[in-house]
């Protein structure tokens, strides 16, 4: 289900978006498009921050990001953050892992 949401948009992002919607796109779907890549990456910060924190494993971190675990190890490498991923850890996620596939 859709719903129309009034937004005020200050006018330097105003012209971003006229500038970034040029040519075959219009103005909402650019935002729709901005918008689902907004809430994609701030979900991959929060599961992130949760990690850091020890507040996630790296499995459930993954779930709250809408990754694969291993797409989550893998930006956890490209980003430099250290895993503090043991053998405990990974059996834990192997048996949650194992409840989420059935």
């Amino acid at each position: 289900m859709e719903e129309n949401i009034s937004v005020r948009i200050p006018s330097e992002e105003l012209l971003e978006i006229k500038k970034l919607a040029e040519g075959a796109r219009t103005q909402s779907v650019l935002l729709r498009e901005v918008l689902r890549l907004g809430i994609k990456q701030k979900k991959l910060e929060i599961a992130i921050e949760k990690f850091q924190k020890s507040e996630a494993s790296a499995a459930k971190a993954a779930r709250i990001a809408g990754i694969s675990l291993a797409e989550f190890l893998e930006v956890l490498h490209e980003r430099g953050i250290n895993f503090h991923y043991g053998v405990e850890d990974l059996r834990v996620d192997f048996e949650n892992i194992m409840k989420y596939d059935k």
